[in-house]
């Protein structure tokens, strides 16, 4: 137990320390907001919709130097080791039901939030004034150089005490700083600075980088929904213009060796964040939970 503290030391010290930064960034306006950081958790996910479903409704930001049961999409597993990746949630209550495209629209604006505040982080650091752009595959992946760079898991739940029409979401995301146990393919930020000179990229620097746009971007969504958001990410959106495999049956994905059940040319994403696929039916929309969608290679 000695031994894994002293090696969780540093990166905890790093997340409390970025935990202040977003305090005062954010405080003003979210005075009820809560920062808590842990050593180790299962799943920052997991402990927010819980807290929810017991009727513990203040905004809260969770991040933990490791996860040992996180979840992505679907429920594949996303584990983290310290100081390689960045794993945080968000819980607050939300009007989701009230917004067109509800969850898998909010998923493309937390997206869509977290590349921005990348970008802008990216390029304040030293000798880095073009960093490289940050795609988003629909619905909840992060991409750099081709590769997938991170994720985001929305989860929604009634809880007690919520207004009517409010339910307790919690906004889980997971980013690779450094390739370190990554699934092979991944990408890393650490790579999109390569004048760092020996200094590495850290958890939280990235998270203070992030938690402000997210919780702005959030409360934004809530007011005007995706719309807005629309032409800005169509400009990161990796799948425009390719041929997509889509799988539609249940308990069929990509990761099961089935093949798709139907491909098409994919044209962007609507006004509520469906994904928009012209295939031999005409053009088809879905909203994520709906389908599972790759790039494949042209006939």
């Amino acid at each position: 137990m000695t031994t894994v503290s002293a090696n969780l030391g540093p990166v905890l010290a790093d997340l409390h320390a970025a935990a202040e930064r977003i305090w005062e960034a954010a405080s003003p306006a979210w005075p009820t907001l809560s920062l808590e950081v842990r050593p180790e958790i299962g799943s920052t996910n997991t402990e927010l919709m819980n807290r929810g479903r017991q009727g513990e409704l203040s905004p809260t930001l969770l991040a933990a130097c490791r996860q040992t049961m996180g979840r992505g999409r679907q429920g594949r597993d996303w584990l983290s080791s310290p100081g390689d990746s960045l794993t945080f949630s968000l819980g607050l209550p939300l009007r989701l039901d009230e917004i067109p495209g509800g969850g898998s629209a909010l998923s493309l604006a937390v997206g869509l939030a977290v590349a921005q505040a990348l970008e802008t982080g990216l390029q304040s650091l030293p000798d880095n004034p073009t960093a490289p752009a940050i795609g988003l595959k629909w619905p909840n992946d992060l991409w750099l150089h081709g590769r997938k760079l991170g994720g985001i898991l929305i989860e929604a739940s009634p809880a007690p005490g919520l207004d009517e029409g409010q339910r307790w979401v919690v906004i889980g995301i997971g980013l690779n700083i450094r390739l370190g146990q990554a699934p092979s393919g991944s990408a890393a930020l650490q790579s999109a600075w390569p004048q760092a000179g020996g200094q590495a990229l850290t958890a939280g620097l990235v998270w203070a980088w992030i938690a402000p746009r997210l919780l702005n971007q959030v409360r934004a969504f809530e007011q005007q929904g995706f719309a807005p958001l629309q032409a800005a990410y169509s400009q990161r959106d990796v799948l425009a213009g390719q041929t997509v495999g889509l799988w539609a049956t249940p308990g069929q994905t990509p990761m099961s060796g089935h093949p798709p059940s139907d491909i098409g040319l994919a044209q962007g994403v609507s006004e509520t964040g469906a994904l928009l696929v012209h295939t031999d039916k005409g053009l088809q929309s879905w909203t994520a939970g709906e389908v599972s969608v790759r790039p494949q290679a042209h006939a």
